[in-house]
């Protein structure tokens, strides 16, 4: 698969557009291949040396007007972090590919892709976890934290690729995976899109390349009740005479074709918490139906699977206050959401990078909310807290400076018993590298404090 992805590349001007972790993979598999190929790299921000000194066969485009360089170039590598907008002109963009597109064109029969707005790195690793215990080759990629270009030397025929894809990686591709999955789509990322619908319209790109005899699992969103363009085979997360997958009161229910296959909820054993995750297990279950895998023993793996750091994670009881730390949460259903799992939350922790979100659904659900404390955090915070003074808001809602005076007020706070949750509904990048980075220092403060 290396060779026919790079005889895609190798007689072309090439530039890696973005250099953080996979543009520093993308610059590696070329150097793989070939060590004298002229490489350029562009990027907004001074690249720290990445052993560049004994390379000589390399351009560097850094600063303000980096995305110029994309017009000398045959062959644009874009990175995941990189705005495009309607910065560079349309015959500029149908430049663009990504790592992920070009590993599709040659792997898609054996790859299985998961999006949306929340939840796909769950699905994704649980996925992963139960193909690990039916003892199937797998390999776990993507928005997960592995560039695909670092998996190419341990791929197999049989390898099934479970890919998480963020939007930035669908943005442009031409290909779509066997199987695709888009979990729900939210209002997310408006920083980096002219409107919800280019959204919308990059998070499609998952299955319109697909053809006859691939499937598609579609979830349940506003924004994905009208689909065109499929030609493989659809699932819908809703109740149907086929191809669907569900939760009533009592069971979870697939229908694989005309097969119906009942699962009672009591033998869902895991560790994960609130509907939405029961939600992400039914759709795992229903690909191992689809693949003909031993669902019984996938049942039985679920209790196995630990949840993914900073998604509604227990951090602690420090002074008979529960902290769990849910930074992750970057959208508002994904906040109302951990709210109603954990139910006694008395302290929220909200607030980030202001990417323009509509936060008046949020504040509207927290009026009828049994929390009591909203603190909040810079730069939407006095956007948000100019929408509590026009409900006239009995909530105590603070506005602090860091996350450290957010921390030392919830333990002042917050009722002994109940729970001070960290779920932001904004990203990070305003204050941190990302929400990992947030999540720990929110954790770390905890700990700290509360010694």
């Amino acid at each position: 698969m290396k060779e026919q992805i790079y005889n895609e590349l190798k007689d072309k001007s090439i530039l890696l557009l973005g250099f953080g972790k996979e543009g520093k993979s993308s610059y590696q598999f070329i150097r793989s291949m070939d060590p004298t190929k002229e490489i350029g790299i562009a990027d907004l921000h001074l690249i720290q040396d990445f052993g560049f000194s004994n390379d000589p066969y390399l351009t560097f485009y850094i600063g303000e007007d980096y995305l110029k360089a994309c017009a000398d170039y045959d062959v644009i590598i874009k990175g995941p972090g990189v705005v495009i907008k309607d910065y560079l002109d349309e015959e500029i963009k149908s430049r663009i590919t990504c790592q992920t597109d070009l590993f599709l064109k040659y792997s898609k029969n054996q790859t299985i892709g998961i999006t949306g707005t929340k939840g796909k790195s769950t699905t994704s690793s649980l996925l992963y976890h139960i193909l690990q215990k039916l003892g199937k080759s797998s390999v776990l990629i993507g928005n997960i934290g592995i560039p695909v270009f670092d998996v190419l030397d341990c791929l197999e025929g049989d390898t099934i690729c479970v890919l998480e894809l963020g939007v930035h990686q669908l943005e442009f591709m031409k290909h779509s995976p066997n199987i695709a999955v888009i979990l729900n789509i939210y209002e997310e990322h408006l920083d980096h899109y002219l409107s919800m619908d280019e959204y919308v319209n990059a998070k499609k790109n998952i299955y319109l390349y697909q053809t006859e005899g691939d499937t598609l699992l579609v979830g349940n969103s506003s924004y994905l009740e009208f689909l065109d363009h499929i030609h493989g085979t659809i699932y819908r997360n809703q109740k149907r005479n086929k191809n669907c997958y569900f939760l009533d009161k009592e069971d979870f229910i697939i229908y694989n074709g005309s097969k119906k296959i009942v699962i009672p909820r009591f033998k869902i054993e895991t560790t994960l918490k609130g509907e939405h995750n029961l939600t992400n297990i039914l759709t795992c279950l229903t690909i191992i139906s689809i693949l003909g895998f031993d669902l019984e023993k996938g049942i039985q793996s679920l209790k196995d699977f630990k949840g993914l750091p900073h998604r509604l994670e227990y951090v602690g009881t420090y002074h008979q206050i529960l902290f769990y730390d849910d930074a992750i949460a970057t959208s508002i259903p994904s906040v109302i959401s951990a709210i109603n799992t954990l139910e006694i939350v008395d302290t929220l922790i909200l607030g980030g990078m202001d990417r323009g979100l509509d936060y008046l659904p949020l504040v509207t659900y927290l009026q009828t909310s049994t929390i009591r404390n909203v603190l909040l955090l810079p730069e939407t915070n006095q956007r948000i807290e100019k929408l509590f003074r026009g409900f006239k808001s009995s909530l105590n809602v603070i506005s602090v400076s860091d996350m450290e005076e957010a921390v030392s007020l919830s333990f002042e706070i917050t009722k002994e018993g109940k729970i001070c949750l960290l779920s932001p509904a904004a990203a990070s990048y305003n204050v941190y590298k990302n929400f990992e980075e947030k999540g720990n220092h929110f954790q770390n403060l905890i700990k700290k404090r509360g010694k």
